[in-house]
């Protein structure tokens, strides 16, 4: 594990020393799991506009559009032998 060391504005400091005190943990614990959150919600962002940006190319390009819709029909075809409710046994 990494040790860091950050500068906080005091109101900051003292906000996560009692909201990590009030939910029985430690401040590097609330910290740790502040920054995973963080993370992951600006990675979800980044992935939510590489999507936007893949459609809008998408959209641009008829040819790659009707290849796109028709990979989506073959997709949502049964596959041969299996019955709409296949996972039921």
């Amino acid at each position: 594990m990494t040790a860091l060391s950050i500068k906080l504005p005091d109101e900051l400091a003292e906000s996560s020393r009692q909201i990590a005190r009030r939910i029985g943990i430690s401040r590097s614990e609330l910290i740790r799991r502040a920054l995973v959150h963080e993370i992951e919600a600006v990675q979800a962002s980044l992935e939510r506009q590489a999507m936007a940006q893949s459609l809008r190319l998408l959209a641009q390009r008829p040819e790659d559009l009707a290849a796109a819709e028709a990979l989506d029909d073959a997709l949502s075809e049964p596959l041969a032998g299996e019955g709409d409710e296949w996972w039921n046994g």
